[in-house]
């Protein structure tokens, strides 16, 4: 987590191999630190379309 702030990557997510495959998105936020913005069920990410899932 670390390298990707310090290298500006501006988002990420993680997937948990739990029942929902529950996914959490990251973003980069302006002190240089990753923030929790959502924790998603993986089905519903891919029955969406991206705009409905990313900030701002």
């Amino acid at each position: 987590m670390r390298e990707y702030a310090a290298a500006g990557v501006p988002r990420y997510w993680i997937v948990d191999r739990d029942a929902a495959q529950t996914v959490t998105q990251h973003v980069l936020g302006p002190d240089g630190a990753y923030e929790v913005v959502s924790k998603t069920p993986l089905a519903w990410l891919l029955q969406t379309d991206p705009a409905e899932h990313l900030e701002g």
